[in-house]
This record gives C-alpha cells, structure tokens and sequence, in this order.
C-alpha cells in the first residue's frame, strides 16, 4: 500500500491551503496592528489600557503565526504521510480510529502538539524539514521571534514578569537576566516584534518548493488517472483537457474507450468528479472488482475521504 497514494486527493487543496494559510495570517495581524495604533493615538484612553492593547497585541500575533504555521504543517502531514519519520503504526491505535486515513489525523496532531511544546529551535528545524524549505531559515530571526514568544508566555502567565524558564528559553536574546525583573512592553518592541513575524512568514512562503504550491485540483486529477491502469489503456491527454488549475474539460464525455467492466468502474469515478450529477459510481462493485493493495482502491478511499469536483 502506498501511504502517499492514500492521501492523494487531499492535495488537490493544498495550493489553496498554503496560500490561504499566510494570506490569513497576513491579514488577521495587520487588522492587530491596525486597532493597537488606533488605540495608542486615541485619548480615549488610558496608559493602562493602552499598555493591555500592546500586551494584547503581542498575544495575539504570536498565537496567529503558531495557528496558521501548525495548521499548515498538519496538512502536509496528512497530505504526505510517508513525511512521519516512525511509518510503523499500532495496531491499536489502529482499531481505536478505525482506518489508515483517520490514524493519520491522529498522528499529524500529535506531531504538532510534540513540536509546540519543544524548544522552537526545534519547530524550526523539523518546520524546515517537512515543508522541504529551500533555504535556511536566518538563526538570528529565529533567535528574537523565539523571545518574542517567550515574552507572550510571560505576558499570560507571569504579568510580564521574567521567570527562569523565559530566562532559559530565551537565552542571549533574554531582554531580562533576573527573575520577576519586569519586560518592557511598548510600542516600538510590538511593532519590531509584528515585522519579524511577518518576516519569518513571508520567507517560510518564499521558500516552500513549487511542488507544494502547484498541487491543485487539475493537477491531482491527472496524477490520479495516471496511476490507474486507465492510463496504461488511454493517455490522460486522450481523455482530458486541463483548462486552469481548477478547470478540467473531457474530450469526449461518452466515449467508453473499449474499457472492461474493471476499468469501466474507476474511469466512471473520474465522470462523477467531473459531473456528478449525470455520472454514478457503484462503490460496492468498485470495491469488489478492486483489492485494498490497488492503486485503484487506494485512489477511490484517498476521494471519498476528500472529495472535490469539477
């Protein structure tokens, strides 16, 4: 069984995905930044309410660019399951989710949650390696984006008091060497620390290989129809006209290319992606014509896990 082919048809989103995953993050920090400076040169105002709305502001930054960063790599990972470094699952587990598919789920959070609660040198480093980033990512930028949210934490937990553990996590970059010393938090330190975030997102972007970007629906229906035997009877290009990235056109919707009833069940699988409503597919049939080590199943269950159309 191959886990990639598995997950194929998730990564007819996955364009989308990355670029709605910075475009968000872009968007949501600069409505942040926006309301904090409307504050600050507000007299409606308080000094007290005005250092909230930086604190705020800190908090919410750091928590966009981890949300965002996190919800891509989840994707990635389920999207590429063969990118798990342990590829040998309990069967336990196993029997608890109740297939391959939802296991990978569990995993790619699990995942998550172990790389967020570690050292961000560390994040950093396995970020780097499963999106396959194309160059490194600047140390010193890691290095201050690391104490900025090490000041986050503070912020929440320790009323902007240094602790050992900021002292620890932050290292050379710690703006505070003594414990319960107070971390400034003012209007230049937030928006030094918005545009490194911003900085490290807009790089992570630039970096991330083509390859991820270019997966889309038209792009996947091909991969799909080239790894089923209906390639090896008639080349995609025969049957199918790729329009745009979300657009493919049949050649001849009707013609049935000479398929044996095998054949004829998976090619009537890519029909009903390209119109559903005219074009059926009966899956007890498809799955009794195809066994689970196909490429043909895997294709079918990879589909009805997610499921998208022309």
């Amino acid at each position: 069984m191959d886990l990639n082919l598995l997950t194929i048809s998730r990564r007819a989103g996955l364009s989308n995905i990355i670029k709605n995953c910075f475009g968000d993050a872009e968007t949501k920090i600069l409505d942040l930044k926006n309301i904090n400076n409307k504050i600050k040169n507000s007299s409606d105002f308080s000094d007290e309410e005005k250092l909230q709305s930086l604190e705020f502001t800190i908090i919410g930054t750091v928590s966009i660019f981890e949300h965002q960063i996190n919800e891509l790599l989840k994707q990635i990972l389920i999207s590429y399951p063969k990118k798990f470094k342990d590829r040998k699952f309990d069967i336990a587990e196993l029997l608890e989710e109740g297939s391959v598919l939802e296991l990978f789920q569990k995993k790619a959070t699990q995942k998550i949650l172990d790389l967020a609660y570690g050292k961000f040198e560390t994040f950093i480093k396995s970020l780097s390696e499963i999106l396959e980033l194309t160059t490194d990512l600047d140390k010193n930028l890691i290095n201050e984006i690391n104490e900025i949210k090490c000041t986050r934490d503070c912020i929440i937990h320790s009323q902007s008091k240094a602790t050992d553990l900021y002292i620890n996590k932050a290292g050379a970059n710690a703006r505070e060497h003594f414990t319960n010393s107070k971390l400034v938090i003012d209007y230049p330190y937030v928006e030094n620390a918005i545009t490194k975030i911003q900085q490290l997102l807009n790089t992570i972007y630039d970096t991330i290989p083509q390859k991820y970007k270019a997966y889309n629906s038209s792009y996947v229906f091909k991969q799909m129809w080239e790894a089923t035997c209906l390639s090896d009877r008639i080349d995609f290009n025969t049957a199918w006209e790729i329009t745009n990235s979300n657009t493919v056109r049949p050649i001849d919707l009707e013609r049935e290319y000479g398929f044996s009833s095998s054949e004829m069940v998976v090619y009537n699988l890519f029909r009903h992606i390209y119109n559903c409503h005219n074009y059926q597919v009966d899956f007890g049939f498809y799955f009794r014509k195809w066994k689970p080590q196909s490429k043909e199943y895997q294709i079918a269950i990879s589909w009805l896990d997610y499921q998208f159309y022309f």
